[in-house]
């Protein structure tokens, strides 16, 4: 193969990757999946996609080893390839929050709005963890939760929160987390929380950041 001929085969195959990436619903689809396996009806259900168009979204994914797939019964169900490409896209998220302006300008207004702007990052959280005067408290889906969670945290879904209030102390430091950086459910508990007057702030990030945190620690 002459050198053209491969930086052109070479460069054709990686914009082929990043063009899988250049939509924001495969976007999403990506967040959903970090947390863990969802059939094609769990996505839609979320997403609000057609059947038809959550599954082509998926094949291009598919094809491109993003995703990959298993069937059980009737039912297919997807997941993210595998550790380093969640490493790769979380890189990604960042760098596009910090250096794009207008990303950067919506992630401060929505924290803003939800009163979330003091967050705990993850190297903070590493020497909270042990502190039994913290309470680690995961909004997803209890679901999700079953999948992965950051050690020693209690699952509390943000849709039963208000139910479950008194479950929570107001002499503890609470921390709430979900999906990632873009997800809004611990915006909402922080919200919520905080008029009930509960000690709270969101993590900056999420399950899957602490995954691959965790993950890079034990290498």
């Amino acid at each position: 193969m002459k050198d053209r001929e491969f930086k052109d085969a070479i460069y054709d195959g990686l914009s082929k990757l990043l063009k899988a990436l250049s939509n924001p619903y495969r976007l999403e689809i990506i967040e959903m999946l970090s947390q863990g396996e969802k059939s094609v009806e769990g996505i839609v259900q979320v997403t609000g996609l057609s059947f038809a168009n959550a599954s082509q979204h998926l094949q291009v994914m598919k094809n491109n080893n993003i995703v990959k797939s298993r069937k059980e019964g009737h039912y297919v169900f997807y997941s993210i390839v595998n550790d380093d490409f969640l490493a790769m896209y979380q890189q990604i998220a960042k760098y596009a929050v910090r250096e794009v302006a207008e990303l950067e300008r919506i992630m401060n207004r929505q924290r803003e709005d939800n009163k979330s702007t003091d967050a705990v990052s993850l190297s903070e959280l590493e020497s909270m963890i042990e502190n039994d005067n913290v309470l680690l408290l995961d909004v997803r889906p209890s679901i999700e939760f079953e999948f992965g969670h950051i050690t020693g945290a209690v699952s509390i879904p943000m849709n039963e929160m208000l139910d479950k209030l008194k479950l929570l102390s107001k002499d503890k430091e609470i921390v709430a987390y979900c999906r990632g950086p873009f997800c809004v459910l611990a915006d909402e508990a922080v919200k919520l929380l905080s008029e009930q007057g509960y000690n709270i702030r969101r993590l900056d990030d999420g399950y899957p950041e602490w995954k691959v945190k965790q993950m890079e620690v034990n290498a």
